[in-house]
């Protein structure tokens, strides 16, 4: 009996220690009536979700440290949907989220739930070599195999819409794809939009936040064109913003930035929000990724991703945690809620078929979200002539 008050006590300390932090190290939020407060708060939907496991026979998985190849490629996480009472009587836009390096599907869900609830069917999963349970460790070269990793997703979840008392049945529009991801998720999703080989024709929108960019030329984005957004925190010290995010406008034409001042790298997965307490959780995010780098990156790989004829920069080198991590970074729960606001509101603006709901966000992202948030700078594509932008970057 005394064991059980004992630990009673401690797990009642705990819970209030946690309130109280929840309660110092609370976000500021957006300013009341505003209309990132508003769209911040958006939901047309109840939103269901399902956890899925999955295997892809056509493809295996390479040796990785001491563990050995396998047959096939496993996956196993969630899909987020609009949650119908009666059988569908319109289809949705799929998003599929890709995670980043040593990370997991989980980093995406407060994405996917917001997204659903907007009326769009999300998933995410996670890939069986970068993820941070990976066998033998997390191998970052293997994210050349992810853009296959999520044609696969998108064909097992448009057949699973086209079968009859299936979860999703009838819930997806094929000709409305998008895709995103956190860092190297963001690459991944960039790969899956412009890269000529690895690229899926089926992607009709793709945002990057806080993706590496460096290594891609001007000549990458010409393979197609389709509206892309780069999401990043200018004090990313893994992914630095001066040389990935700030120059994507002079190579992508179609390419929208959002720029948070003061966000940093490991903010934009989930899972950090329980981390808010620390001044900048890029200190997990370098231990964690030199940790889990070490070896991988000694020896040139971008030839596994194609040459300079297709806008590949072999001679690029990644540049990690090189600069000390700035210790006054946004709360991190801002940092998800300014993210989740932009990703809304750029997927409504590209793949709803509301003309409406496309012209609001648009008119949103171009000149009311950076006026009505200090932190916030959205540059504009290039190929698009739009209104000038209050506080834009």
């Amino acid at each position: 009996m005394k064991a059980l008050k004992i630990s009673f006590f401690t797990l009642l300390m705990v819970a209030l220690g946690l309130i109280g932090m929840s309660v110092i190290y609370a976000p500021q939020g957006f300013p009341e009536g505003s209309t990132t407060d508003q769209r911040a708060a958006l939901t047309y939907y109840s939103v269901g979700s399902e956890a899925i496991s999955l295997r892809d026979d056509s493809r295996g998985t390479q040796v990785n440290k001491e563990v050995p190849a396998k047959a096939g490629r496993e996956f196993s996480g969630l899909v987020f949907f609009p949650d119908l009472e009666s059988p569908p009587k319109q289809q949705f836009p799929l998003v599929i989220y890709s995670h980043g390096f040593s990370s997991s599907h989980k980093g995406g869900e407060y994405l996917g739930r917001y997204l659903a609830g907007l009326g769009f069917v999300v998933a995410m999963v996670d890939f069986p070599l970068t993820n941070m349970y990976a066998e033998g460790g997390p191998f970052v070269r293997d994210v050349v195999n992810q853009p296959a990793d999520v044609s696969f997703l998108i064909d097992v979840l448009l057949d699973r819409s086209q079968r009859q008392n299936d979860t999703l049945s009838g819930l997806i529009d094929s000709d409305r794809i998008g895709v995103m991801g956190v860092s190297l998720g963001g690459f991944t999703s960039t790969l899956l939009a412009y890269h000529p080989t690895m690229g899926d024709p089926r992607v009709d929108a793709a945002i990057s936040i806080a993706g590496p960019s460096s290594l891609f030329t001007d000549r990458f984005f010409t393979s197609r064109s389709l509206p892309f957004m780069m999401i990043a925190g200018t004090f990313d010290v893994l992914v630095p913003y001066q040389t990935n995010a700030a120059p994507i406008q002079t190579k992508s034409p179609d390419a929208w930035l959002v720029s948070i001042e003061g966000g940093a790298h490991t903010a934009f997965s989930g899972p950090t929000a329980a981390f808010r307490f620390l001044n900048n959780v890029d200190v997990i995010g370098c231990w964690a990724v030199l940790r889990n780098t070490q070896g991988d990156l000694d020896e040139p790989w971008y030839d596994l991703l194609g040459d300079e004829s297709i806008g590949i920069d072999q001679q690029d080198q990644p540049v990690l945690c090189e600069d000390p991590v700035p210790n006054d970074a946004m709360n991190v729960v801002q940092q998800q809620w300014i993210t989740q606001v932009a990703v809304g509101a750029f997927f409504e603006m590209t793949l709803s078929r509301d003309a409406r709901k496309q012209g609001v966000a648009r008119e949103f992202l171009a000149n009311t979200f950076a006026s009505e948030i200090a932190e916030v700078q959205v540059s504009t594509p290039a190929a698009h002539t739009i209104s000038a932008l209050s506080g834009g970057g």
